[in-house]
Order: structure tokens, then C-alpha cells, then sequence
């Protein structure tokens, strides 16, 4: 499954890294630019801050969404030995991002008490969804049955998906030291800033490019990771190939 994401990514490398860029990396950008920008000549706690990253928060939260299910459409056409078409991918995610939304926000409440739940019943919901999402786009089921689907293609492999998401994470971790340890000579070199700092300094600048790189790459990973998971869960449960997922083209 490893070998299979980096492989679609690879062969698609600059379709997939635009639009990660365009629906990842980029808003977290300016949402970060944006909210140090007004938090530069107001008072931290004061109402335009709050609105100011509320508004980032639902432009963050649609632009991940749609990149999702763009991503799932070119991961879908790469399997199926297509030519990934960006405008073709982009259309796809912004015809499903509503219905994502409805989707996240279950998965969230559901996982958030999970957690609170002594942390595992979270994991084991979160290895039990973790296909819901491509299941959704590329069977154009509801969301309730893409619960529901992810549940029944993960049984039996729970513990092999786990394995998966121990290894993101900890691949993860290596990215943003790398990613942060490059940055850090320019940091320290401008200096670190203070508690009189405010708005955007070149510190905050830097450390704001870092991290939307680091949203970058991790969405792009996880994403084309799980439309690729979700196609072998198939392939192995049901004997399918990737073109029983061709009606995500109708």
C-alpha cells in the first residue's frame, strides 16, 4: 500500500503537488498571513481576531475538503490508467465538498468523543472511517451508507491500517523536524522573537512557509494514501480492479 501512494504520486507528482499547494499549502498560508495581519494592530482577544480565524477556519475547512475529493478522482484515474486531468480532479472535489463537510463534521464529533472516551474507542473509529471519505466520492453513496461502507471494506484489516497510520505519524514527525531544522538557521539568524513582538515579522514569516510546506506534503500523502487504501480493501475483499471505480467519471 506504501509502495502503491508514492507510486500514484510519483507518476503524477506535479497534477498532485499543484493541487495540494493550491488547496493546502496556500490557504494555510494566507490564513496564517491574514490572522497575524489583524492581530498585528488589535488586541489579541478582540472580536476581529475571533472572526478573522473563524473565517480562515471554513476557507481552511472547504479548501480541504475539495482537495480530497479531487485528490481521491486523480488517485481513482491513475489506477485505472488515465491521464490525471487537474481541471478534471478540481471539479470533482468542488461538486463534493458540501456533502465531505457533512461527512468531517460527523467524523469529528464522532472521534472527539472517542477520544475522550480513554483515547482508544477514538482510534478505533478513526482506523474503522478511515476510507469513508473516497468511499463517498467514488460510489456517490450517503453519507451514513459512506460510514458504513468504510466499516465493512476495513473489517478484518484493522490492524494492518493501524500499522499504516503508525507509520504516518511517525513519518510525519520526521518531515516537519527536517522541514523545521532547515528552516531554523534563517530563524535564528533574524533573531527569535519576543513578547513585545506583534503582526508579521520575518521570524513569523518564515516559521507561516514552513509549516504551510509541511500541510502541503502531509495532505497529500494522507489523502492519495487512503483513495489507494480504499482501492485495495476492494481488490482484496471484493476481487475487483481499479475499473469497478470508474463511475467517479460519470
Amino acid at each position: 500500500m506504501i509502495s502503491g501512494t508514492f507510486g500514484v504520486i510519483g507518476r503524477n507528482f506535479g497534477a498532485f503537488a499543484l493541487m495540494a499547494l493550491l488547496l493546502g499549502g496556500l490557504p494555510n498560508l494566507l490564513v496564517s498571513f491574514g490572522q497575524l495581519w489583524i492581530a498585528g494592530g488589535v488586541k489579541t482577544f478582540s472580536p476581529q481576531v475571533f472572526a478573522g480565524s473563524a473565517v480562515g477556519l471554513i476557507v481552511m475547512m472547504v479548501a480541504a475538503f475539495v482537495l480530497q475529493a479531487a485528490i481521491v478522482h486523480a488517485t481513482v484515474a491513475d489506477l485505472n490508467g488515465r491521464r490525471v486531468v487537474v481541471g478534471e480532479s478540481l471539479k470533482a472535489g468542488l461538486s463534493n465538498w458540501l456533502p465531505l463537510l457533512g461527512l468531517a463534521i460527523l467524523m469529528g464529533l464522532g472521534l472527539m468523543l472517542g477520544f475522550l472516551l480513554l483515547i482508544v474507542p477514538g482510534i478505533i473509529l478513526a482506523v474503522m472511517w478511515s476510507v469513508a471519505v473516497p468511499a463517498k466520492v467514488v460510489e456517490k453513496i450517503g453519507v451514513t451508507d459512506a460510514f458504513q461502507r468504510s466499516r465493512d471494506l476495513t473489517r478484518g484489516r484493522r490492524w494492518a491500517i493501524f500499522g499504516l497510520f503508525v507509520i504516518y505519524v511517525i513519518a510525519l514527525w520526521i518531515v516537519e523536524a527536517l522541514i523545521m531544522a532547515a528552516a531554523m538557521p534563517f530563524i535564528l539568524s533574524k533573531g527569535l522573537p519576543t513578547p513585545d513582538s506583534v503582526g508579521l515579522t520575518t521570524v513569523n514569516a518564515a516559521t507561516m512557509i514552513a509549516s504551510a510546506l509541511i500541510a502541503t506534503i502531509t495532505t497529500l500523502v494522507s489523502t492519495a494514501g487512503g483513495a489507494t487504501l480504499y482501492s485495495e480493501l476492494r481488490g482484496t475483499r471484493e476481487g475487483v480492479g481499479p475499473e469497478a471505480m470508474a463511475s467517479v467519471f460519470d
